[in-house]
């Protein structure tokens, strides 16, 4: 039977994060222990992350492997973009997918089912690669970690597999991906990198 936690009291917890932790007082339902915690809870922590990132920006960021080729392919598309760097494009690419195609079952399915395999596979096992750090903020990166633990994989290859499925995309000449991409992903990206 499911708790409806209707016993609980007021207690300081602790929260594990980048090898530091967090404490705070939160309300916990004495019958199952589960915490419950509410937007003054979340307020302090997001709080307190903010702190961090601003004295350890290196907790915030995930040290990714890309082809050459695909740089290079990154390059060609900022032409249009004069100042935004490949890192913040990347960035851009991976904020896209888990706000606006991962979150969205049809979307995330037509991507995957309209992704070239040639391409995926020359950015993917491309041997010529080079590393690159990008810097996420607090909340993606908190965003980014969840997701990893549930995908048993590092935030790093996460947000790799991401970027190299967008690329795919944004380098196909498949005509139902391009139409996927000028339909679902475009306007987002061009309206982040006019931002940056």
């Amino acid at each position: 039977m499911e708790c409806r936690h209707k016993n609980v009291s007021s207690k300081k917890v602790k929260k594990e994060i980048f090898d530091m932790t967090f404490e705070a007082k939160t309300s916990i339902c004495n019958k199952c222990g589960a915490y419950l915690r509410d937007s003054e809870y979340e307020k302090k922590y997001m709080h307190w992350l903010e702190e961090i990132y601003k004295e350890r920006r290196d907790k915030f960021q995930a040290q990714c492997h890309f082809s050459k080729n695909l740089i290079k392919c990154a390059e060609l598309y900022l032409v249009d973009y004069p100042g935004i760097l490949p890192t913040v494009f990347f960035r851009a690419l991976a904020t896209i997918y888990f706000n606006v195609i991962d979150i969205n079952e049809n979307k995330s399915a037509q991507l995957e089912s309209l992704l070239n395999p040639e391409i995926l596979d020359s950015f993917t096992n491309d041997k010529n690669k080079k590393k690159v750090t990008i810097q996420f903020k607090p909340k993606m990166m908190i965003e980014l970690m969840a997701i990893s633990e549930f995908l048993e994989m590092s935030s790093s290859a996460v947000v790799e597999e991401v970027v190299i499925k967008l690329m795919t995309m944004i380098t196909s000449h498949d005509q139902k991906l391009k139409e996927f991409w000028e339909n679902e992903i475009r306007g987002y990206l061009d309206m982040f990198l006019k931002a940056a």
